[in-house]
């Protein structure tokens, strides 16, 4: 008697960079999100890619460029193959992270998130290998080695992770929790850690404030067993051009 194929393989495990020449695409379902145990038809450029099941991932590789992506739970007439899906501006280098919105419509974007938080929504996920796809336009992913081992940037936010006390500023308990999310990311892509930078972007907060963040920061990667020589602080200031507030705090691993 023939077996069903089985539905899930390996567990998650943080993806390497990928070449300047190509661009990666982490697609997957939470399952804090899931509504419904059917699957969510995954299309890449229009063709039909893999059907994720509640705690499913894939992830696969494209040359750069302008794609079409989606992802639509209960979709039994693979209405991405002929109706518009979001397009969108894939760069060379690249790791996008896209979870699948339970509740999506065909016109509206994939749900990117951040490297760290997707990788923390994905521990428990496993690589969806049931289905063949047939998305001609995914090429074989051929990851930068080099550049993986060489530096990893974490971007957080300085309003997640601190909290004001007493008149302090103080990490808070989501900022402590971030903070060993990203040792534990940072110890996988680093066995050897060399050095790691602390860069605080500030919008015009007093000086105190910002010596205040970077001493809660040191103190809490230290506590994470990063060893305190190797941990340096920058700071800077800006008033055009800014990154977002998602991202005002970078912490540099070599």
């Amino acid at each position: 008697m023939l077996q069903a194929p089985k539905a899930f393989g390996e567990k998650y495990k943080p993806v390497p960079p990928v070449v300047k020449e190509l661009t990666q695409v982490v697609y997957y379902r939470a399952n804090s999100d899931v509504l419904t145990e059917g699957p969510a038809n995954v299309y890449v450029d229009a063709r039909y890619h893999t059907s994720l099941l509640p705690g499913g991932f894939t992830s696969f590789c494209l040359k750069p460029g302008n794609h079409t992506l989606g992802a639509f739970v209960n979709d039994p007439l693979y209405r991405g193959k002929t109706e518009h899906l979001y397009q969108a501006e894939l760069r060379g280098g690249r790791t996008y992270y896209l979870r699948v919105d339970e509740q999506q419509h065909l016109t509206d974007a994939p749900r990117a998130v951040h490297r760290q938080h997707g990788e923390k929504e994905l521990k428990p996920n496993r690589r969806q290998v049931h289905a063949h796809s047939r998305a001609v336009t995914i090429v074989p992913c051929v990851f930068d080695r080099a550049s993986a081992q060489s530096e990893s940037q974490y971007l957080l936010s300085s309003q997640v992770l601190f909290k004001k006390d007493a008149g302090m500023t103080l990490l808070s308990d989501e900022g402590q929790n971030s903070i060993n999310e990203v040792v534990v990311t940072l110890r996988q892509q680093h066995p050897i850690i060399h050095s790691v930078v602390i860069r605080l972007i500030s919008r015009g907060e007093a000086q105190s404030i910002q010596q205040e963040k970077a001493k809660a920061l040191r103190t809490a990667l230290t506590l994470a067993a990063v060893p305190s020589e190797l941990i340096s602080i920058q700071f800077s200031s800006c008033v055009e051009s800014c990154p977002t507030a998602e991202q005002d705090v970078q912490i540099l691993a070599m």
